[in-house]
């Protein structure tokens, strides 16, 4: 069973992430003439938001394939062909000229692609006085030892950053960090519900499947865990930076 099947029933697939496109909307201003760096860029719905409300150009940048392929679909369907450009690179490697972004984003990636690597990517893609923008669980409280098997893969998390922590990576990489939002957990809930309805309608609609159904219960598992980890350990934010 495939990522794309988790996500068939929503085009964001981070918590708060139709929150985070609305601070980078608010916070950079763009323009027509703005150049937008979308890593991690998934199906590609926060490009094109952002071409279709300010006609700005976005490079989506992201590893998967099938994501990929909806991104451009997308891009296709809704007539932004002249404005996004879809390509398969790695977060941790760009392909693009230094300082050539005006903003550069990482919505919910950069735990994913490597922080540090990500962030500092990032960093070497805008110019000066440009936007990094990322969205990123934070550890509101860290567990004394190593998490047990039964963290699944909260355990293998790593590094563990808190918000001070977070933002001294940043800072580190010539990122001055403006704002951080914490966001309510009712958007992680959000972002959940339409993964356990996928979940429910593969029980119900693959009774006589045992690989189909050991996949839902390996997935509310994963959900399950999650939510355990957010009530204990984790919050979601966005993190807004300028370039010095």
């Amino acid at each position: 069973m495939s990522w794309e099947r988790l996500y068939a029933r929503q085009e964001y697939m981070t918590p708060a992430a139709a929150q985070t496109v609305e601070i980078v909307s608010e916070t950079c201003r763009p323009t027509a003439g703005s150049r937008i760096l979308d890593v991690a860029s998934g199906k590609g719905e926060a490009a094109c938001v952002l071409a279709e409300r300010h006609g700005c150009r976005v490079l989506c940048v992201d590893v998967y394939w099938p994501f990929l392929g909806h991104a451009s679909s997308k891009v296709q369907g809704r007539g932004l062909e002249d404005r996004i450009s879809v390509v398969c690179a790695d977060g941790t490697y760009l392909p693009v000229p230094s300082s050539s972004f005006d903003v550069g984003c990482c919505i919910g990636g950069p735990s994913i692609v490597g922080i540090e690597p990500c962030l500092g990517e990032l960093s070497r893609a805008v110019r000066s006085g440009g936007w990094v923008i990322v969205s990123d669980i934070l550890w509101r409280a860290k567990p004394e030892g190593p998490l047990g098997p039964e963290w699944g893969s909260v355990a293998d998390i790593d590094p563990r950053l808190s918000q001070s922590e977070y933002v001294a990576a940043m800072s580190a990489l010539g990122l001055q960090v403006t704002s951080v939002v914490v966001h309510d957990d009712r958007y992680w809930e959000a972002y959940l519900r339409p993964m356990l309805e996928v979940i429910e309608h593969t029980r119900q609609s693959s009774q006589d499947d045992p690989e189909a159904l050991a996949w839902a219960d390996e997935m509310e598992t994963d959900i399950e865990v999650e939510r355990r980890a957010v009530a204990k350990y984790l919050d979601y934010a966005t993190i807004v930076a300028r370039k010095v």
